[in-house]
C-alpha cells in the first residue's frame, strides 16, 4: 500500500501548479509535433531511425490526452463536437499534410506536377482519415456524455 504524502500547497498555489503543469504539457505536445515536422522536412522523408523517439512520446501523450478527456466527457474548451467543426479541422490537417508532402516530394524530385499530385493525394487522404476519426470520436464522446449524465441522474435519485 502506498503511503500518500500530504499536499503542502494552499489552494492558490495548487491552481498555479495546475496551470504550470497544463502549460508544460501543451508545450511538450506541440514541441514534439514541431520537432517531428522539422525532421521530416529536413530529411525529406520519414526516416524512423531519426523520428522514432519523438513519435513514440508524441503518440503516447496524444493517446493519454484523448483517452482522459473521453473518460471525463470533455471534448474541447472552445470547439463543439459537430460535423462542421470536424470538417474544418480535417480540412486544415489535410492542407498542412498536402503542403508538407508537396514540399518534400518537390525537394526530392524537382518535378512540380508530380509533387502537386502527391500533395493533393496526401491532403485528400489526410482529410478523409482525419474526418472519419473525428466523427468516430464524436460519436463515442456523445455516447460517453449520455452515460455520465445517466450516472448523475441515478446518483441524485438515491
Amino acid at each position: 500500500m502506498k503511503k500518500k504524502t500530504k499536499n503542502k500547497l494552499d489552494e492558490m498555489q495548487e491552481q498555479k501548479m495546475l496551470k504550470i503543469e497544463h502549460n508544460g504539457c501543451w508545450l511538450a505536445f506541440w514541441g514534439l509535433f514541431a520537432a517531428l515536422m522539422v525532421q521530416i522536412f529536413v530529411y525529406g522523408t520519414v526516416e524512423w531511425r531519426y523520428v522514432a523517439g519523438e513519435w513514440l512520446v508524441f503518440m503516447c501523450l496524444a493517446a493519454y490526452l484523448g483517452a482522459a478527456c473521453m473518460k471525463n466527457g470533455i471534448w474541447d474548451r472552445r470547439l463543439s463536437p459537430t460535423p462542421g467543426v470536424n470538417a474544418g479541422i480535417s480540412l486544415f490537417a489535410g492542407f498542412i499534410a498536402g503542403i508538407l508532402n508537396f514540399s518534400i516530394t518537390f525537394k526530392r524530385y524537382q518535378m512540380a506536377a508530380g509533387a502537386a499530385a502527391a500533395g493533393i493525394f496526401s491532403g485528400l487522404l489526410c482529410f478523409a482519415l482525419c474526418f472519419a476519426g473525428l466523427m468516430f470520436c464524436m460519436a463515442a464522446y456523445k455516447k460517453r456524455v449520455a452515460h455520465l449524465e445517466r450516472e448523475d441522474e441515478d446518483d441524485e435519485e438515491k
